[in-house]
């Protein structure tokens, strides 16, 4: 299937699809729910731990001990097999920021969490995470320069390496091919800044897959050489009085802004540094990105303030911003807590936003009430 155009009608649909599982508990009949429905981070004030990324359970519930440090976190989409919609996936990059080997799974309330991926996933330094269909996609930081392609029980489905990859750090899902055996989707390379498409074809009677491999974009190194940049996708977003299409939405920390790169899924060149949704304070070295799901504004997690930040791309305004961990970052970036953020609905049909904190080795969350 060739997808050379993303027409308004379709991307309409897409983002209907794309954010199922969050729309499908936004939708209330009562439409007076809408006046008291909490949709920003404004009118969330409960903070809470959900558990320890290091002092967790292995899968036949022995406690263990992690190398913790965590980073990036994602939200299970649907039922997957004994992966229950509504479960939260956490890496753990690891105390040296190389060394990690776990995803920790939690309820989506205070528990013990447990260890996701099977010893033989060969993680090192795992970073962000996404799910492709019933597959996580995990960017593997340290380990083999590669992304790791793990089932629903965690166990390692396949590695896919290519040459432009540069120690990956940022992934996410794109345009879902229905019906196709093409998978299509993003890494962020930590040590050049490279943005790069990566589209899979599923090999007939047991043959490799074909991995294709596309620049698309060219970010702004940090001094130093690790440019941690996050992302995701949309197929829709408005940047002022613009509408773009199938958009990868990615942090720029050089540059301390956040990024639009429309067409993302079929372009074949690099189109530079893509278009600006937003630069400049209160964003403080952004270190992860989501998505609200109730009017795509951008989450951001500071590093160098410990605080998060809503965007509205539309207006290129600031909702609010929320101290999320109480600790002072220090010039040379001491205490900086804040990598990873996702955002969901709650059962009550309010914003809820989960975020790691590297300086309690937790994953938290921030919400309207308690868990």
């Amino acid at each position: 299937m060739k997808h050379e155009n993303f027409g308004l009608a379709l991307a309409v649909v897409l983002l209907s699809s794309s954010s199922g599982a969050a729309l499908a508990a936004h939708h209330h009949d009562d439409d007076d729910d809408d006046d008291v429905r909490i949709t920003t981070i404004v009118g969330l004030n409960n903070i809470q731990q959900i558990g320890s990324t290091q002092n967790i359970n292995d899968a036949n519930g022995n406690a263990i001990m992690a190398n913790p440090n965590p980073y990036k976190v994602t939200v299970v989409p649907e039922n997957m097999r004994r992966l229950a919609r509504g479960t939260v996936l956490v890496s753990n990059i690891g105390n040296d920021g190389t060394t990690g080997t776990t995803i920790v799974k939690f309820h989506p309330f205070p528990s013990t969490g447990v260890q996701f991926n099977a010893a033989t996933s060969a993680l090192q330094g795992p970073a962000d995470l996404s799910f492709d269909r019933d597959s996580l996609l995990v960017a593997n930081s340290k380990g083999g320069n590669s992304v790791q392609v793990l089932n629903a029980e965690g166990a390692l489905v396949t590695s896919i390496t290519n040459p432009l990859f540069n120690n990956p750090w940022g992934v996410t899902t794109g345009f879902s091919h229905s019906f196709s055996r093409v998978s299509t989707f993003f890494v962020g390379n930590k040590s050049d800044a490279k943005v790069l498409r990566v589209d899979v074809e599923e090999g007939s009677h047991n043959a490799a897959p074909a991995v294709k491999v596309t620049q698309i974009a060219q970010l702004t190194a940090m001094a130093g050489g690790e440019t941690k940049i996050d992302m995701r996708w949309v197929p829709i977003l408005r940047v002022g009085e613009q509408f773009l299409f199938d958009v990868l939405v990615v942090q720029d920390p050089a540059q301390n802004r956040i990024a639009a790169i429309s067409n993302a899924s079929t372009l074949n060149e690099s189109t530079g540094m893509g278009t600006t949704i937003f630069q400049g304070t209160p964003l403080n070295l952004p270190g992860g990105i989501a998505i609200n799901p109730f009017n795509n504004d951008i989450l951001v997690v500071n590093l160098n303030d410990n605080n998060l930040v809503e965007i509205n791309p539309a207006k290129a305004g600031v909702v609010g911003v929320k101290a999320i961990d109480p600790l002072v970052v220090d010039a040379q970036g001491n205490n900086a807590a804040l990598f990873g953020v996702t955002a969901t609905v709650d059962r009550n049909g309010n914003l809820l936003v989960f975020f790691t904190d590297d300086n309690t080795n937790t994953l938290n969350a921030l919400s309207a009430a308690p868990l």
